[in-house]
């Protein structure tokens, strides 16, 4: 069986003369040491499980091990690691980052996520899938929602045998990630007379949704679970996938679900060496299907070494002590970590503002943000305003305010069709017209932006190999910029629409090359969703912009107080976080999970640096959300009333 390179298993690199580095005489790259606990997880060369908290610099422990086993020749050639991540900023993150610290080794790390790594593998292997799980007439990725699912399962119990009556009694928002994700794919159908309450839902959910007349609908727990059963049903990829990838690492693992447990343990769970890095204490992602305690299982699955990481590198040590407090509460055996960030002083590091209302709320707080600026070499994107749920609330008020001092706020949660601003921002696809349109409106001084365009071009035309082709592909990206400064300059943005920029973009890149790159080496991206997100922003930012250079500020907001929620926030950091709305309206679901609850406050609060400001109203204390203002009191956070 051929393995093609889009599945992650790519065609071995050419060989090259390599000078290995003794494991003894290996130091890190890029900066200048590692605390004791990495260096002996580091070194480990079995499955080890990493403990890091907030601040410990996990994606660079990531980047430092990688490199050790590259230049050690621990991961000979031609064999590569896999890394897998849960976000695509992550993925991208530490692909860049073990690029800049071994270069020559680059192409033997293959850095993705859980959801575009199990995709690849049933795009290219689909059909070497049992006979009863072949479809003939593709798919397309459909999420469903509670009401959807709640019906179904209204349906499946109305439909059952018998035998099974009253037994099918599975919460609607738990069904897909626990259920049809904790179920493995038998080879075959199991027959009708053969099933419990489980296999009998599941199988009548993958008949409906999977196994049926036309194009099939799934979303990535099923393309996990189809992946997985390829990996089982045909012992020739796993042989390849384990030969390929003889070490591989899971980043953010304490938000492993069932199914991608399953399949990590499928796939990789004999001659593989595996380094799962996380923290219990932030595991906020329950809701979609997180195993409770996953490293832990992870320990006892893969017989690993768990290491803890007692550094942070990000937060002074009043917010450590702080930060001390709360996880405290998640683990009541947690060591207190070592500050190793310089502490700022003149500032109170952590205080809660109470305010009569919003709009002395925004009002003040901008005006804050205002002077803060003026007299410091700050700038607004070093302050984030972050709460725990609806942010569209916030967002008005905060806008306006700022934008009374000349302060734009960029609210990463906006969505843009079926993408939200911050994946648009850190795609691929959007990355690279965001920086044609920049290199066409600054011809000078874009020296890096013009590298990084004409090293995806090399891509998008296949020219890696070829100094020839590179040379064509330069040649070719001079002229598209010609071509299109001369477009702008004729279309302004008060003249011209977003459609009519992009299609005038995609139409110089070619847009067919374009597609089948994206599809084949963009795992996880979809170029028509990209493209929409990317018309509805460029629309708003054109509007009122009286030239490209602004209305590409705009677009970017680089330069803005990022508005976002706690979720979104995990692994940022910002000088300055404002966790904005500790109440009841915007936590009423505490009480439900109290856990997740204060591990989700857990991670917005340790984003911060230097300063740590909670905002909240005068309403009542009192019911679950005091166990908020307990903690807080607890770390000696004081209080004041702003009037």
């Amino acid at each position: 069986m051929s393995v093609p390179a889009q599945s992650g298993l790519a065609n071995p690199p050419a060989a090259r003369p390599t000078r290995f580095i003794s494991a003894a005489e290996w130091r890190p790259i890029g900066i200048s040491d590692l605390e004791p606990a990495a260096w002996e997880a580091l070194r480990d060369t079995g499955n080890v499980a990493v403990v890091a908290g907030p601040g410990a610099g996990k994606t660079e422990f990531l980047a430092q091990r990688a490199a050790y086993l590259l230049q050690t020749g621990i991961c000979p050639w031609p064999q590569r690691i896999l890394a897998i991540s849960f976000k695509k900023d992550s993925a991208a993150n530490l692909g860049r980052r073990v690029a800049s610290r071994v270069p020559e080794h680059a192409d033997r790390f293959a850095s993705m996520t859980f959801d575009a790594f199990t995709k690849s593998l049933v795009d290219r292997f689909a059909a070497a899938l049992p006979a009863d799980w072949r479809i003939s007439d593709g798919y397309n990725i459909r999420y469903t929602t509670d009401s959807e699912v709640s019906q179904f399962l209204n349906d499946v119990a109305f439909s059952a045998p018998p035998t099974l009556s009253g037994k099918l009694g599975f919460q609607p928002r738990r069904f897909v990630p626990d259920i049809v994700g904790g179920w493995q794919l038998p080879e075959s159908l199991p027959a009708e007379d053969k099933v419990d309450p489980v296999s009998y839902a599941v199988r009548e959910w993958w008949r409906a949704r999977y196994l049926r007349t036309g194009t099939a609908e799934v979303d990535f727990v099923m393309l996990n679970r189809l992946a997985e059963l390829l990996v089982r049903a045909v012992p020739k990829l796993r042989r390849a996938l384990r030969m390929t990838y003889p070490m591989v690492f899971v980043d953010e693992f304490q938000d492993t679900t069932s199914a991608q447990f399953s399949f990590l343990t499928s796939v990789f769970g004999a001659e593989t060496t595996v380094t799962a890095v996380g923290d219990s204490k932030q595991r906020i992602m329950g809701w979609a299907g997180a195993l409770p305690e996953a490293l832990q299982r992870f320990t006892d699955a893969f017989d690993a070494t768990s290491y803890a990481l007692a550094w942070n590198f990000r937060s002074s040590d009043a917010l450590v002590e702080l930060q001390h407090v709360i996880a405290s509460k998640l683990d009541p055996t947690t060591v207190r970590a070592t500050s190793k960030a310089t502490a700022e002083v003149g500032h109170e590091p952590a205080v809660l503002w109470t305010f009569s209302n919003s709009d002395q709320e925004a009002t003040f707080i901008a005006d804050w943000i205002a002077r803060d600026i003026a007299t410091s070499d700050r700038t607004p994107s070093d302050f984030a305003l972050i709460a725990r749920q609806t942010i569209k609330d916030f967002e008005p008020l905060f806008r306006a305010r700022l934008a009374a001092h000349g302060i734009r706020v960029r609210n990463d949660d906006a969505r843009l069709g079926k993408m939200p601003l911050q994946d648009l921002l850190k795609s691929e696809t959007a990355r690279l017209l965001l920086s044609l349109l920049r290199l066409a409106n600054e011809p000078h001084g874009l020296a890096k932006v013009w590298r990084d365009v004409a090293a995806t071009m090399a891509r998008v035309h296949g020219a890696t190999e070829d100094d020839g082709a590179q040379r064509r592909v330069s040649e070719n990206l001079a002229e598209l910029t010609t071509q299109l400064r001369t477009w702008l300059r004729a279309h302004p943005p008060t003249a011209t629409s977003a459609a009519d920029t992009i299609d005038q973009i995609v139409g110089l890149l070619d847009g067919a090359a374009l597609r089948r790159y994206v599809k084949t080496a963009v795992p996880g991206e979809d170029l028509d969703i990209v493209l929409t997100a990317f018309e509805a922003r460029l629309e708003t930012a054109i509007d009122g912009a009286a030239e490209w250079g602004h209305a590409l500020d705009e677009f970017e907001g680089a330069d803005a107080v990022v508005l976002l929620t706690a979720h979104r926030s995990k692994g940022l950091e910002y000088h300055t976080v404002f966790f904005l709305g500790i109440h009841a309206k915007q936590w009423w679901a505490y009480g439900s999970d109290r856990r997740e609850g204060t591990s989700t406050f857990f991670v917005g609060l340790s984003r911060a640096a230097h300063r740590l400001i909670f905002t909240t109203d005068r309403s009542d204390r009192t019911g679950p959300i005091g166990d908020l203002f307990m903690m807080l009191a607890e770390a000696g956070v004081p209080e004041v009333h702003q009037e």
